[in-house]
Order: C-alpha cells, then sequence, then structure tokens
C-alpha cells in the first residue's frame, strides 16, 4: 500500500490539480496554500494542468483556491483560459439552480417528497456558493411509490424521458423498480439532465432507500426538499466515489471538506458503514484523503486500516492519474482491465455484490420491448432471458467488431 510521500512522486501539474480540488476550511488553507505554491515552484506544464482541470471537472474549485493564495503568479493564458472555465461552470450551475428550484416546485404542488443530492444543493452545503461545484446533471430521489407520479410531473414540465424509454405495463413496471434505481429525462429545450432515483445501487430491492433515515427538511428558493444527514451523507459520497474508484478528484475533494471541516464523529460514521455494508469504501476514502490532502486519519478503535485490501488503494491511485479511458474494444487489454474491475468492485462490497452481477446478466428492460407478454403471462420472460441475452450479446459483438 502507498505510503504517505506517495503523492510528491507526481508530476507538479497533478500535485496542483489535487491542491485546487476544493476550497479548504479556514483551519486548512495556510497547508493548502503551501501545497499549491510548492507545485508551482516546481516548474509545472500548465497546458497539462489545464486539460486535468478539465477532467476532474474543478473548474470553478481551481480558480477559486488559486484565487485565495496572495502574490500568485500565473501565466497570462493560464489565467485566461481558467477564469474562462470558471465563468462556464458557474454559469451551468445558475441554470442547474433554476432548473431545481422550477422541479422542486412542481413535486411540492403534487405532495410529492423529494431529495436532491450532489449538484447546487451540495455545493450550497459544502462551500456556501452554488456555482463552485461543476455538474453535468441534476440528481434527485424520490420514494419507490412516488416514481411515476414525479415521471408525469417531469414530462408536464418539458422533461422528456431518455431515447431508450417506452411506455410500461403494470407488471413491467413493477420489475423495473426492483432492478433499476434511477431513470433519465433530458429538458425539452436543452437545457439539462436530470436523473431521478428511488434507491441506491446498494439498497435491497423493495426497501426505503436508507438514504431517507433521519433526514433533514431544508428549503430552496421558496420550496421544501428533505437532505440527508451528515453522516449518510458523508457515507453517499464516500460510497460513490469509490464505486467510481474515485475518477474524479472532485469528489475526493468535497469528502476532503467535510472531513476538514471536523463536524463528524467518526466512529459514528464507521458503526453506521458496518450496519450498511460499507466499511471498506469509507476506509479506503479516508486513507485517500490521508495520501492526497494529508489530512490525518481518524482516530478509530481497532486499527480498521490494518486489514483494507491493498487494491482498494491502489486502483483508486491509478484512476485519478490515468486519462480519460477511451471507448471499449475487444482486446486483451480490455479484459485485463474488466478483470481488474471486477476484482476491485468485489473487494469493496464484499456484501450483495452476487445480486448487483445477477442483474447486469440477466435483467434488461429491452426485453419488455423485443418479446411482448401480456401481464398474465409475465413468468415468461424468465426462460426467455437467456435468448435475449444471447441475443444482445451477438449485436454488441457485431458492433464492436463493425
Amino acid at each position: 500500500m502507498p505510503d504517505s510521500t506517495w503523492l510528491q512522486g507526481t508530476n507538479p501539474a497533478f500535485r496542483l490539480m489535487i491542491a485546487t480540488s476544493w476550497l479548504s476550511p479556514p483551519t486548512w488553507q495556510e497547508r493548502q496554500e503551501e501545497n499549491i505554491r510548492g507545485a508551482i515552484g516546481d516548474g509545472l506544464d500548465w497546458m497539462e494542468y489545464l486539460r486535468l482541470v478539465d477532467r476532474h471537472r474543478i473548474p470553478a474549485l481551481s480558480w477559486a483556491a488559486l484565487g485565495r493564495v496572495p502574490g500568485l503568479e500565473i501565466p497570462g493564458f493560464a489565467k485566461q483560459e481558467l477564469k474562462k472555465r470558471s465563468d462556464a461552470c458557474r454559469m451551468q450551475a445558475l441554470n442547474h439552480a433554476m432548473l431545481l428550484a422550477g422541479v422542486l416546485k412542481s413535486l411540492n404542488r403534487a405532495a410529492i417528497p423529494v431529495m436532491p443530492f450532489k449538484g447546487p444543493t451540495l455545493s450550497s452545503g459544502l462551500y456556501g456558493d452554488v456555482g463552485l461545484r461543476q455538474s453535468r446533471d441534476l440528481d434527485l430521489a424520490v420514494s419507490e411509490g412516488d416514481v411515476f407520479r414525479a415521471q408525469a410531473c417531469l414530462i408536464e414540465m418539458g422533461w422528456r424521458p431518455e431515447s431508450n424509454w417506452f411506455p410500461l405495463s403494470p407488471r413491467q413496471q413493477e420489475s423495473l423498480l426492483g432492478h433499476e434505481h434511477h431513470l433519465v429525462f433530458f429538458h425539452s429545450q436543452g437545457a439539462g439532465m436530470l436523473e431521478l432515483h428511488w434507491r441506491n445501487t446498494w439498497d435491497p430491492p423493495g426497501t426505503e432507500s436508507y438514504c431517507w433515515s433521519d433526514s433533514n427538511t431544508s428549503g430552496w428558493q421558496g420550496c421544501i426538499y428533505q437532505s440527508m444527514n451528515p453522516v449518510i451523507q458523508a457515507l453517499y459520497l464516500c460510497r460513490h466515489g469509490a464505486e467510481h474508484a474515485w475518477a474524479r478528484a472532485k469528489w475526493l475533494g468535497d469528502f476532503a471538506r467535510i472531513h476538514a471541516e471536523g463536524r463528524l464523529d467518526w466512529e459514528a460514521v464507521l458503526s453506521e458503514a458496518r450496519r450498511t455494508g460499507q466499511e471498506r469504501a469509507l476506509l479506503a476514502s479516508l486513507r485517500l484523503l490521508d495520501l492526497l490532502y494529508g489530512l490525518p486519519l481518524p482516530s478509530l478503535s481497532g486499527d480498521p486500516w490494518k486489514e483494507l485490501p491493498a487494491l482498494l488503494i491502489d486502483a483508486p491511485l491509478k484512476t485519478l492519474r490515468a486519462p480519460e479511458q477511451p471507448l471499449p474494444t475487444v482486446s486483451m487489454a480490455s479484459i485485463l482491465r474488466l478483470l481488474r474491475k471486477s476484482r476491485y468492485e468485489k473487494l469493496l462490497l464484499p456484501r450483495g455484490g452476487w445480486r448487483n452481477s445477477w442483474v447486469q446478466v440477466w435483467y434488461r428492460r429491452e426485453d419488455f420491448r423485443l418479446f411482448h407478454i401480456p401481464d398474465r403471462f409475465f413468468w415468461a420472460y424468465a426462460p426467455l432471458r437467456p435468448v435475449s441475452w444471447l441475443w444482445r450479446w451477438a449485436r454488441r459483438g457485431m458492433a464492436l467488431w463493425d
């Protein structure tokens, strides 16, 4: 497992990207400024830094972090490009904030409880500024029983379902709710994208998402919504980032901000993580904050990091430094990458991973379009799934080799 000097072995552009991937609270601002000055002083490649800012989606955060360091000299072209990116990020965030207000107003009128997460509300909660975090979409959660009512509200507002959506029968809707966890919508005027969630990938089907546990009532532009309590939010952020092997430094920056503010009882967080099967995701995330931001590991009884698999740290460190992954092709490298990803996921989620693998192999909503079976014969989809799986596999293979 890498030691605390791992970051010093990376190039200056990467170190500056990490240093500017968050906005530290006052207690850590001096340390952040030292890291920024140290990376710039080592003679970084500014074009490489701009590429990393784009890759990790931190334009406004990086510009704000650099702007807090007095007397910092940034080349003119880099300053111009960073400001342009920051301004574009803020404009997008303002658009998302207005879209969110409209959606909340509509769902409030329909008496549908809703929980926005990530996006503008997270940026406002962490930094007091909706424009600092770059988000490509809005994420909202409703209860499973309200999904299709919420869908109707969104369509009435001008949001359209993704292109692969088609009307479902009652039994097909029931199956969708049990196997999937979100629907995607696009604004009819091209203003944005929205994901409507009813559970997380790790929630058992038929149960209420644990994110609603002890949620708090909050307000946004005169509308009411539910917000995650701090413990659940911390676990959600580290679980979401860990599932993607922390491919974006902005996700780590969010978690770093939460840790650096010192508001959480980490023993309570660890207890909840163990209860919900997220212990390794939490411990790996905290270890990464130590390696990349110099944030000390919290004092937890029993040294829980001792048994943490090394791959849960090595894979994210590799992913953070890697360029964007190209579209998959049939090659030995792609096969090895898939095997490594599978091993990482099984180590991260030792509980319940088999179910997700089973769903990915056997369930596809497209089966309902391929085979038009009345609800009274819904059971027939099960024996037909091997046929549809072979059909999808054959079509995917032909597309890859085309």
